[in-house]
C-alpha cells in the first residue's frame, strides 16, 4: 500500500513538472544553478564567501517569486520576509540569538497562514515570547535555549499541519509543497542541532563537515517548496503576466 501511495505522488510530481509554464520553468531553472553553485563551491571551496552570497541571493529570490506569484497571500511573504531576515543576521555576523527570535516569528507566521488564528493570538503569542526572553535575561540562563524550544515546537507544528492539509487533498501541488518544505526544514534543524552539540564538544565531531555541509542541503529546497505552498489562489497581479497556471 505504501509503495503504491509512493510511486503515485512520484507521478503527481512528474504530472506538475509538465504543467510548469514558462516562467516558473525559468524560476526553477535559477534555483537549481543556485543550488548546485553554492553546494559545488562548498565541497571544492568550503571557506569561499560566494557560497554564502549564492545561498544568501537564493533566499532573497524565494521571497520576490512569492510576493510575484502570491501577491495577496501576505503571511507567507512576511513568514519569508523574516526568514530572509534571520538568514542576514546568523550568516553575516555572530547574533545567533537574535537570529533564532527572528527564526520564532518567521515559524510562528506560517503557522498563522496554516490555522488561520486571530490576530488576537498573535499579540498574546508576542507577549508570551517578551516575557520568556526577559524571564531567561533576569534569571542568568542563556536566552537562546528556550527560544529553541519554542522555535522547534513551532517548526514540528507546522509540519503536522501541512500534514494534515495535504492528506485533505493529496494532489494540490501546494500542499505537497508545504508537506515536503516543512520536512527538509527540519531535517535542516536536526543538523545545525548536531553541528552545534559537535562543536560544544558533547559529541565527537567525527562528521562535522559533512553535517555543515547538509545544514543548506535540506534548507534551500524547503525555502523552495514553501515559496511554493501558498494557501491562496495565484494572485491577479500574476495572471496578467502568465494567463493560466495549471498547479497553482
Amino acid at each position: 500500500m505504501k509503495t503504491k501511495v509512493k510511486i503515485s505522488e512520484i507521478r503527481q510530481w512528474w504530472e506538475d513538472f509538465h504543467r510548469l509554464t514558462r516562467i516558473d520553468a525559468r524560476w526553477i531553472a535559477v534555483w537549481s544553478l543556485i543550488y548546485i553553485g553554492f553546494l559545488s563551491l562548498d565541497l571544492i571551496l568550503p571557506h569561499f564567501w560566494g557560497s554564502s552570497l549564492l545561498k544568501y541571493v537564493g533566499v532573497f529570490l524565494c521571497v520576490i517569486y512569492a510576493y510575484q506569484k502570491y501577491y495577496s497571500d501576505s503571511k507567507l511573504i512576511i513568514a519569508l520576509l523574516f526568514t530572509f531576515l534571520a538568514d542576514t543576521i546568523l550568516v553575516w555576523t555572530h547574533h545567533y540569538t537574535i537570529g533564532v527570535f527572528v527564526f520564532c516569528f518567521a515559524q510562528y507566521m506560517h503557522f498563522l497562514r496554516l490555522t488561520k488564528i486571530s490576530r488576537k493570538t498573535i499579540i498574546i503569542f508576542s507577549i508570551i515570547v517578551s516575557i520568556l526572553v526577559i524571564i531567561s535575561g533576569l534569571s542568568g540562563h542563556q536566552i537562546i535555549y528556550p527560544l529553541a524550544i519554542l522555535y522547534g515546537i513551532l517548526l514540528i507544528g507546522n509540519y503536522f499541519m501541512s500534514w494534515q492539509r495535504y492528506k485533505a487533498e493529496r494532489t494540490n501541488f501546494k500542499n505537497r509543497c508545504a508537506r515536503y518544505g516543512f520536512l527538509a526544514f527540519i531535517c535542516c534543524d536536526i543538523c545545525v542541532a548536531l553541528r552545534f552539540i559537535m562543536l560544544t564538544g558533547t559529541l565527537k565531531p567525527v562528521l562535522l563537515p559533512l553535517i555543515g555541509y547538509l545544514v543548506w542541503f535540506f534548507y534551500y529546497p524547503s525555502q523552495v517548496l514553501l515559496a511554493n505552498s501558498s494557501t491562496h489562489n495565484q494572485s491577479h497581479k500574476t495572471r496578467k503576466v502568465a494567463k493560466t497556471h495549471p498547479i497553482s
